[in-house]
């Protein structure tokens, strides 16, 4: 998983995913949308979870306001989310 950014449409919706530029804009790909939570935190939850997405949601440039670099703790929850891999919560190694 790279390119992952967040992605700010027209209407409002702030998306994390993993992004490729196209010709005409963005293909968008295991795309989730940023849910603001009580205590100035963020939750995750994909975004049309029910349509057949394999290939990835396109997007034209003109419904994107901006792209920016996630921090790292999002970015770690994101990969967590979308990961083939199962890893520890705990990162610290055992010596």
């Amino acid at each position: 998983m790279d390119n992952i950014k967040i992605v700010r449409l027209t209407t409002g919706e702030e998306l994390i995913c993993s992004t490729k530029v196209s010709s005409t804009g963005y293909t968008l790909k295991d795309v989730a949308i940023l849910i603001p939570t009580q205590n100035n935190q963020l939750g995750l939850a994909p975004f049309m979870a029910y349509s057949d997405a394999k290939d990835g949601i396109e997007t034209q440039s003109k419904n994107v306001m901006f792209v920016v670099e996630p921090v790292t703790e999002l970015k770690n929850q994101y990969q967590q989310m979308f990961s083939k891999l199962v890893t520890p919560a705990n990162s610290k190694l055992i010596v």
